[in-house]
């Protein structure tokens, strides 16, 4: 596979790599070892995500609460 990016600030790579897990799953559900893909995403429920086979959209919303959370924490030790 190769990947040419065209524009660095429209690119998006959570959401691509989560589609290529998603499309992996999908065409290669025997061979793809989806478990390792942990070691990538560091992150146990997108995992289950991926394996259940929900969409992209809805992995990638799944994160707005913590997304949120971090935000707020962030912003009260900003300095700047």
């Amino acid at each position: 596979m190769n990947i040419i990016i065209t524009d660095r600030a429209l690119f998006r790579p959570l959401p691509t790599g989560i589609e290529m897990a998603l499309a992996l799953r999908k065409l290669y559900p025997n061979d793809w070892q989806v478990d390792k893909y942990l070691r990538l995403l560091v992150n146990a429920d997108t995992l289950e995500r991926v394996k259940r086979g929900e969409s992209a959209k809805e992995i990638v919303e799944s994160w707005n609460a913590g997304l949120q959370e971090f935000r707020r924490a962030r912003a009260e030790i900003l300095l700047y």
